[in-house]
């Protein structure tokens, strides 16, 4: 006797409409059928192409490449606005951009809530402002703060040199999605045509 599989789900549930057993009492064994392995196309044959993620979109090289273009994080040292200070130590850092670093008891005072600007110096100092009358700290300016309209330039600047070393990557990610879509696509026709 040999032992194969019925040719659909549905055939299976009509044999075991017709044989009157539930699912738990398995199929009858006289009601299996033979499968003819021929007419079994590969597994490839079967299922979509998966789009694949291309290599270029690493977080380690995206950073290495915007550095070597001589862009900086907002909080590199460079671009320190003011350092707000509460017995003697250090308890924010603010920067032109308007981003800020907290330690001790100043975290949790700045939460990008209701915040009066957008970003650069304007946000920086209302932000240090904000932290040092919180805890009755003081403001000290660094030497490398900038006015908003010099930041501005320098920002305007920067994201042009940004979105020059991250365009590779950009459009690596756009032919993922297309990849991507043109999957959900294959997959979706597969789905309505079985």
């Amino acid at each position: 006797m040999t032992i194969g599989a019925t040719n659909s789900t549905s055939g299976l549930a009509r044999i075991l409409a017709a044989a009157g057993s539930s699912p738990k009492d398995g199929i009858p064994v006289r009601e299996l059928k033979r499968i003819d392995a021929s007419m079994i196309k590969p597994l490839s044959a079967r299922m979509a192409p998966v789009a694949v993620a291309p290599s270029l979109i690493d977080p380690t090289s995206m950073l290495n490449a915007m550095k070597d273009a001589g862009v900086t994080s907002d909080d590199d040292p460079s671009k320190l606005f003011a350092e707000v200070y509460k017995d003697g130590k250090v308890v924010a850092r603010l920067y032109n951009g308007g981003s800020a670093t907290t330690y001790g008891q100043a975290q949790g005072i700045v939460t990008g809530e209701n915040e009066p600007y957008e970003g650069g110096p304007q946000l920086a100092q209302w932000r240090a402002a904000k932290i040092a009358k919180a805890l009755g700290g003081t403001v000290k300016m660094a030497d490398t703060a900038q006015t908003q309209s010099q930041w501005a330039v320098t920002f305007a600047a920067e994201s042009a040199k940004r979105d020059q070393a991250m365009a590779p990557y950009r459009a690596a990610m756009e032919a993922f999605r297309a990849q991507m879509d043109a999957w959900a696509s294959q997959t979706s026709q597969a789905s309505t045509t079985a």
